[in-house]
């Protein structure tokens, strides 16, 4: 199973105790599946989530203790099965009237409800180990910004786009999909993408680390090798005999130990000296060697 799948699952095991969150619930679900035959009083839902089918069946009973139709349709190898919830006359108009009611949403408990429902029916996360992405698809543009709206009042970054003839609610980061299975009471589910969040952070932090360090060794072997090259300057021109012997020093130290860097040369010394110590007498002989190309320029041109 897909992780968007194990959400699901998780989700549709979930059962309100509130007969208002119950309500609100159906109304998040028929949100994306409500469909007609015909006749205003005739509703009914078609899913191929068996799991939703069922719990839109129990919500029905446990709200309204009406008589139902609820059916399978086997499809064949190759299809998944499709699941029907049908309502007639008086049942589907006590169900449409108890969604419509104004005060529905009034309470977050039937805000959570509602999104859980709308997420059941129409929603979807992608793999955490590989982008994290929340959405919710409507075919109405005013059941998205409902949606949107209800996301948003629980400190949520909902956004919604029109994709193709559907309308999507989105969430493109990981501690608001995480706040969202919380408001949806997928506990199970969040802590499995904290997991991989935390996981991804040490990783991320690590590579990171790496390349941080790779870069200051880079720089190090790069400043290394023109300490060099001006010490042999120095050492193939004037030679080290005129040298003061503290920079004397450091010269053979840096041609003795390429890659050491500053603080380990400074340790080297006798006596030992500090860092900035050690990076003043180098950026000495490397002024000197300066010196010194210049002359031999001026003497080539002479």
């Amino acid at each position: 199973m897909s992780f968007s799948s194990d959400v699901k699952a998780e989700l549709a095991g979930v059962l309100p105790s509130a007969r208002h969150c119950q309500i609100a619930e159906l109304a998040g679900m028929l949100t994306v599946l409500i469909k007609s035959q015909g006749r205003q009083s005739d509703m009914f839902v078609v899913t191929e989530n068996e799991d939703l089918a069922r719990k839109f069946f129990t919500l029905l009973k446990k709200a309204f203790n009406i008589d139902i139709d609820f059916s399978e349709e086997v499809r064949g190898p190759g299809k998944k099965d499709r699941y029907q919830v049908a309502l007639k006359d008086e049942a589907s108009a006590t169900l449409t009237a108890a969604v419509r009611h104004p005060h529905l949403l009034s309470q977050d408990c039937c805000r959570r409800s509602f999104l859980r429902g709308i997420f059941l029916a129409g929603g979807s996360i992608s793999d955490p180990e590989k982008d994290y992405h929340f959405e919710i698809v409507v075919p109405a543009e005013d059941a998205a910004e409902r949606a949107r709206q209800i996301m948003n009042g629980f400190d949520l970054d909902a956004r919604c786009v029109l994709r193709k003839k559907h309308y999507v609610v989105y969430l493109k980061e990981g501690d608001q999909i995480v706040q969202a299975l919380a408001e949806m009471g997928a506990g199970k589910a969040l802590m499995a993408l904290e997991n991989v969040r935390i996981f991804r952070q040490v990783k991320g932090n690590v590579n990171r680390q790496m390349n941080c360090d790779a870069a200051n060794i880079s720089r190090v072997m790069q400043m290394s090798a023109r300490q060099q090259a001006d010490i042999e300057y120095l050492r193939d021109t004037i030679g080290f005999g005129k040298l003061p012997a503290g920079l004397r020093q450091v010269a053979e130290l840096r041609l003795q130990f390429p890659a050491a860097s500053l603080t380990e040369l400074g340790e080297q010394l006798d006596p030992p000296i500090g860092k900035s110590g050690v990076n003043h007498r180098l950026r000495k002989l490397a002024a000197l060697a300066e010196e010194e190309r210049k002359k031999a320029n001026i003497n080539e041109q002479a």
